[in-house]
């Protein structure tokens, strides 16, 4: 592992600047007023190598000698001596006006803070402090003084006040006797006081000072980055990272979580902190428990491309614990695995084996859902989650929420699979739709439509209430007009596929669309088209045998009936009308299918593409496929890919029978 802070590194006449030389710039730090100490303390930035990582990241110097700094992040540093801390503890005593003291002078702190709560004005509460001797005048009573001050006094009274030698005292007693978790739960209480800079400063830079003397635990270098944030003070925050390095083994299946909180808090910092993290996981993943590796993923989400290899572990996690997680924690992992982007074969397993053992005694219809929008987003096409998913639709039905029914349903027809329980499958799910018809939303209505067209099982049941002007009335009002408009072309999918496809339908009921307009292609086929140009040129048997790009006038202007490359006879080009009734089996669509189009394996295609390609066969039109990675892979080879795309021409699906 990089060593990743200095010491015992000067910076010699650095008072002077140095600008952006070797080690890092330097920015001058705004000094306390409560002693020189905070005077000797520069803001600097240094390069930090972790391998082939190379950082720039904030650290603070404190003065060694005349006119030198040291880098002050380690506790092999010489340090001054301390005053002792003073480590009794307090409570808040707005409402029992009570505190528990260990010392001789118990009954005297008690009637002292009493005292201070007793009083009504800002001068009262200062005229208290200051009648206090050095030796009553604790940390306690400071820390109390201030948040009595803070409870009841507005923002502009108290900056009148910040520059006074009471409020100074306070404040420079606080931070020169108190421990660290006084000081903390003092600044947290000035979050919503961000006008009072110079005291929120004060706070931070004693804070630092404690961090770069190693006196912070791991602990509360996590609390003082929280408050520090909180209090508006992210540059000082973000100089904490010198003392987690420092403890990083220290960090635990105990802290892990909290620094993994405070990381997302961070910017400029974050990535060595996460690489940090993504060290110490490894070692201590054990020993974690369901609620701590959902909170870590809710953290990571909030951070820029999570470690890979920390992803890895948390499904190995998941594979070791399958057994005996939450239904509550597994849902909100894998949902958490969905918005980070990440799967792997492990994670796969774990969840196919969390369906085989539990199936349809699953309590969370949630839980449900989001382990078919796993299969969908990362285009899973795993048998055992699929079909136990189907198991648990089919038996729980009548208890399931209309809310849900789409996202059951759906990933069945996206990915272009067939649940083995056949028509029970199907019964329940029609049964459901008439059930619920008028509690789903329009659009969740067509989607459950158009997924059962994808597998070819038409709800011929449901056309009426579907083109009823009631229904179309809802689905334009409900959503927004972007909504609006992605419902309506879906519906007018529906009504292609159903009329193309269904020899029982009554349809099409929705008229063609004549208006011309812009459809997006995709980028990447585009591109693929004019590398093989030549290609082509060479099988169609000339520039005049092909069109790329080409949309029927019979079939709806979608994107999904964008015809890439339409092989035809010499000189028909842009005049070309296809006739489907007399000419069949004469021209020849070539679809060029992106790998987003496949499951995750790349062996099935979507259900979208599988019914765009019975579409084109139902027209008359013979279909060839090809595989856009391989086109990519061997277009530099032009022996290869003529001999690719002869072969794929040989084994064009044939037209469909009229």
């Amino acid at each position: 592992m990089s060593r990743c802070i200095l010491n015992h590194i000067k910076y010699v006449n650095i008072v002077r600047g140095c600008g952006r030389s070797g080690h890092g710039t330097i920015r001058s730090v705004s000094s306390s007023s409560r002693d020189d100490k905070a005077n000797n303390v520069k803001h600097i930035t240094i390069l930090v190598q972790q391998g082939a990582s190379i950082q720039e990241l904030p650290v603070i110097v404190r003065k060694a000698g005349h006119r030198e700094f040291v880098a002050y992040c380690s506790n092999k540093v010489p340090q001054e001596p301390n005053a002792e801390l003073i480590t009794a503890s307090y409570e808040n005593i707005a409402d029992d006006n009570i505190v528990e003291l260990k010392d001789t002078n118990q009954r005297s702190a008690i009637d002292i803070l009493s005292s201070i709560e007793r009083c009504l004005s800002t001068n009262g509460v200062l005229s208290l402090v200051s009648s206090l001797s050095g030796d009553e005048l604790t940390a306690e009573i400071c820390a109390y003084a201030l948040e009595k001050l803070f409870r009841t006094e507005t923002v502009f009274t108290l900056r009148n006040i910040e520059q006074t030698r009471m409020f100074e005292r306070l404040v420079s007693d606080l931070l020169e006797m108190g421990d660290t978790t006084l000081i903390i739960s003092v600044m947290s209480k000035m979050t919503n006081l961000l006008d009072l800079t110079h005291t929120i400063r004060s706070f931070s830079n004693e804070l630092l000072m404690r961090n770069s003397d190693n006196h912070l635990s791991v602990d509360e270098i996590c609390d003082a980055i929280e408050v520090c944030v909180n209090c508006g003070q992210r540059e000082s925050g973000e100089k904490f990272w010198t003392g987690l390095a420092e403890k990083s083994q220290e960090i635990t299946e105990a802290n892990l979580v909290k620094v993994y909180k405070v990381a997302g808090m961070l910017k400029v910092t974050r990535r060595m902190v996460i690489s940090m993290l993504d060290r110490r996981i490894c070692e201590c993943w054990t020993g974690l428990q369901a609620p701590a590796v959902v909170s870590i993923l809710a953290s990571l989400e909030k951070c820029q491309s999570p470690p890979f290899r920390t992803m890895q572990i948390l499904s190995r996690w998941l594979s070791t614990n399958i057994h005996c997680i939450d239904e509550s924690h597994l849902e909100a992992v894998v949902a958490s695995m969905i918005k980070l982007q990440h799967t792997d074969g492990q994670l796969e397993r774990s969840l196919e084996r969390y369906v085989k053992a539990r199936g349809v005694k699953i309590q969370r219809q949630t839980l449900i859902v989001a382990l078919l929008n796993y299969c969908t987003t990362f285009r899973v096409r795993n048998f055992h989650i699929l079909n136990g998913c189907s198991e648990y639709f089919i038996i729980n039905s009548q208890t399931l929420e209309p809310k849900h029914l789409k996202s059951i349903i759906a990933p069945f027809g996206l990915l272009n699979y067939q649940p083995t329980n056949g028509m029970r499958f199907w019964q329940t799910l029609e049964a459901s739709v008439d059930r619920n018809f008028g509690r789903i939303a329009p659009g969740d209505i067509i989607s459950i439509a158009l997924s059962c067209v994808y597998l070819e099982m038409f709800p011929l049941n449901f056309v009426k209430r579907i083109f009823n002007p009631y229904f179309l009335d809802v689905m334009h009002q409900s959503s927004r007009p972007e909504i609006v408009g992605r419902n309506r072309m879906s519906l007018k999918l529906f009504d292609t596929a159903m009329a193309l496809e269904c020899a029982e339908y009554d349809g099409p009921w929705l008229p063609r669309d004549h208006a011309a307009r812009a459809i997006w292609h995709d980028g990447r086929i585009k591109r693929i088209l004019n590398q093989i140009n030549q290609n082509l040129e060479s099988v169609a048997g000339g520039m005049d045998c092909f069109s790329t790009c080409v949309c029927l006038a019979q079939l709806p202007m979608t994107e999904l009936h964008i015809i890439d490359i339409l092989l035809h006879p010499a000189g028909l080009g842009g005049t070309w009308k296809l006739r489907p009734r007399t000419e069949r089996n004469i021209h020849t669509a070539v679809l060029i299918h992106l790998p987003e189009h496949f499951n995750s394996t790349g062996e099935y295609l979507n259900g979208a593409q599988s019914m765009r390609i019975r579409h084109f066969r139902k027209m008359g039109l013979k279909v060839v496929t090809l595989n856009y990675e391989t086109l990519t892979k061997i277009k530099i080879h032009p022996k290869e890919l003529n001999e690719y795309l002869v072969g794929r021409m040989k084994n064009a699906l044939p037209a469909f029978p009229a």
